[in-house]
């Protein structure tokens, strides 16, 4: 059950995600969900950027794994004190935590690809 909700509670901030970016008109409207035309959307904006870029300075911000400066890469840890990975428990409030560090760290060029690895600490703490 726990496990179902962690699954539904994501599939809804990506979808509101997603739907906040909106769709790109075109002659193929119609063709897909108003949810996968806003993911191609997302990815096209994403690959027309240039890369490497600058990693970003994350540093005492909230963590939003699915905000402007995350939202194009591929592969993002994101560790709480305790060690366990919050991106596979969102049941548990992803907006719960600031970032306290980040691998690579600001400045460093990075990829879509690149690993990023978060080191977290509750919101507020």
């Amino acid at each position: 059950m726990q496990r179902h909700l962690a699954t539904t509670t994501a599939a809804t901030m990506l979808a509101g995600v997603l739907t906040a970016c909106g769709t790109d008109s075109g002659s193929g409207a119609g063709t897909a969900s108003p949810s996968a035309a806003a993911a191609g959307s997302i990815y096209a904006r994403c690959q027309a950027q240039e890369w490497p870029r600058p990693m970003p300075d994350l540093e005492g911000r909230p963590f939003d794994p699915l905000g402007k400066d995350l939202m194009c890469f591929n592969h993002i840890e994101a560790m709480a004190p305790d060690g366990h990975d919050v991106m596979g428990d969102p049941a548990n409030g992803l907006d719960a935590w600031t970032v306290k560090s980040s691998d690579p760290g600001p400045g460093a060029k990075v990829r879509m690809t690149t690993p990023i690895t978060l080191q977290l600490r509750p919101a507020g703490g």
